[in-house]
């Protein structure tokens, strides 16, 4: 038994809805920054609020990503984008399926030797991830202690830490959902 592998699904749901905040308030957050390029700073209160939400969503679907991670790197990496036989059967499967039905089969690649490139992608993109985490734990503090409004020197680096937890964000949902339109964590039960 892997380490949570029976709550992998529903893990799998929240990190998915937590990444949708996620998305969702780190480009409202970036946009609304964008204002302090011409020093307004008319919602400097409101967007400092956002800097803690995005911290507190980063790190919510940072750490269930993490508890998902032994279930994936088992159940969907190693059983099945590193292993080229799993990758033939399904193939094979899903053609005889298609005979059965009587539905035209789905073309497919003739030589398919592994899906260890999309694998690859998904641990370059786990890097930025921690990375935009970090952005995010940081931005936020500066959002207390060295807001631009109050330390106009900051701005510069309030924007790019900003863009760097946006771009990330993005990033991390784009190569999550690519990754799981292959293979997926949980079981047929």
């Amino acid at each position: 038994m892997i380490f949570l592998e029976s709550l992998a699904r529903p893990l799998l749901i929240f990190h998915a809805i937590a990444a949708a905040v996620l998305v969702g308030a780190t480009t409202h957050h970036l946009l609304w920054c964008r204002h302090y390029l011409w020093g307004r700073y008319n919602r400097a209160p409101a967007e400092r609020r956002f800097a803690g939400i995005c911290a507190l969503a980063f790190v919510t679907t940072f750490v269930l990503g993490n508890l998902l991670y032994p279930t994936y790197k088992v159940r969907v990496r190693a059983e099945y984008f590193d292993n080229p036989v799993a990758i033939a059967a399904e193939a094979r499967m899903r053609a005889e399926q298609h005979q059965l039905v009587g539905v035209a089969p789905t073309p497919a690649p003739s030589v398919v030797t592994s899906l260890s490139p999309i694998a690859r992608i998904f641990d370059i993109k786990e890097h930025w991830v921690a990375l935009g985490c970090a952005a995010s734990v940081i931005l936020f503090i500066l959002s207390r202690r060295a807001h631009p409004k109050d330390e106009p020197r900051t701005l510069w680096l309030y924007l790019g830490l900003s863009m760097v937890q946006c771009g990330t964000a993005w990033m991390g949902a784009i190569v999550g959902i690519v990754t799981a339109s292959y293979r997926s964590v949980g079981g047929p039960v």
